[in-house]
């Protein structure tokens, strides 16, 4: 009988760790979702020079929110925060190459 007691608490500490993994997966999936599709809209819009200041994307489970900041003449620093409608929160820091047109660098913060 402890045998089987020992059995099914081992099995029941494995599925509340499998299944707290599959939801931090998801949260962090979700996160590198955001900001690829947040850092592809700022791209387009930096390339026609049109991104404002600040913007606020929405998404289904959370929102972006973007500033930029000229570092120098041909660099600009986009500052990405995440925020999750579960309830986490990501920073993402881009550098921005005017003459490149494309993100040079990437930093994420949690």
């Amino acid at each position: 009988m402890v045998f089987i007691s020992m059995f099914l608490l081992i099995i029941a500490e494995h599925y509340i760790a499998e299944k707290r993994f599959a939801k931090e997966t998801e949260a962090i999936r979700l996160q590198e979702y955001y900001f690829m599709s947040s850092v592809k809209k700022a791209e387009s819009f930096l390339k026609m020079d049109s991104l404002p200041t600040a913007r606020t994307i929405d998404y289904q489970y959370g929102v972006v929110t973007f500033q930029k900041q000229a570092l120098s003449a041909n660099i600009e620093q986009i500052t990405f925060l995440l925020k999750l409608k579960s309830g986490e929160e990501a920073i993402g820091i881009g550098k921005y190459d005017k003459v490149k047109g494309k993100m040079v660098n990437w930093v994420e913060r949690n």
